[in-house]
């Protein structure tokens, strides 16, 4: 029990340094930048809390980064309506063509358009049916679609329902595991269900963005920022990195 008090105190700590380090800068840094640099003035923010339209930035976001799956919705916003009627009859070839810019376009091009016409053959186009239910029936749901994983589902309930939830990026992961909140063997659930049974439900949205932008700024997989990380003091990994750059300096010599 101790312990378990000692953990949620830890968290918390970290949470309120990071939303003080964050507390002026934007969270999505990445794709505000690309809105911005965009000369055709598209403004898609709003979509991210439409359920249709935030699994279709789900699934441009699988395996790129976010300046590149923002490149990419843009591009399928600038030729289609983001409707599943317009996707399901979009020949292949131009949605490719569209999403070119975001990598991975062929793959991606045949999950938007099966996942388009299930989404219209299940549910009438219409998904706000499946986002308003019991979180974990939602989530099955919403995973039953191709092309829907874990992380792009709880992506889409976190946002565009009333489900308080934290989805688990890479980032998330890594930042946990090496804060020692949970095991380093943890599977997503597990360290999903550590984060939740300490952050509130009206913590958890807030908790997931400050958690991606320090593993993104900070604690990176490859040359972590441990010296200027804001919440070195609290990390269970704290100068286990410095000492491996300090190895890896010397051997370089």
């Amino acid at each position: 029990m101790g312990r378990e008090r000692s953990g949620n105190k830890r968290l918390n700590l970290i949470l309120d340094i990071l939303d003080k380090t964050y507390r002026d800068k934007k969270m999505w840094q990445e794709v505000d930048y690309i809105l911005k640099t965009d000369d055709t003035g598209v403004d898609t923010w709003d979509d991210f809390s439409k359920p249709f339209e935030n699994l279709i930035i789900g699934i441009l976001s699988q395996n790129t980064n976010d300046k590149n799956s923002t490149k990419a919705y843009l591009g399928l916003v600038k030729r289609f309506e983001i409707s599943p009627v317009e996707l399901a009859k979009a020949p292949r070839s131009e949605i490719k063509e569209a999403i070119k810019s975001g990598g991975l376009y062929n793959i991606k091009a045949k999950r938007i358009k099966k996942f388009a016409s299930a989404v219209l053959e299940k549910y009438k186009g219409d998904l706000s049916s499946v986002v308003n239910l019991p979180r974990e029936e939602a989530r099955r749901k919403l995973i039953e679609l191709p092309g829907i994983g874990i992380k792009t589902a709880d992506v889409c309930l976190a946002y565009c329902s009333n489900c308080s939830i934290i989805p688990i990026d890479t980032n998330i992961n890594r930042v946990a595991k090496r804060l020692g909140l949970c095991h380093s063997e943890a599977t997503y659930e597990e360290v999903q269900n550590s984060l939740e049974e300490i952050i509130s439900p009206e913590q958890r949205v807030r908790a997931h963005e400050l958690l991606i932008r320090l593993g993104r700024d900070y604690c990176r997989a490859k040359s972590p920022l441990c010296r200027s990380c804001p919440v070195n003091t609290e990390c269970a990994c704290n100068g286990i990195h410095k000492k491996r750059l300090c190895v890896s300096a010397i051997l370089k010599r």
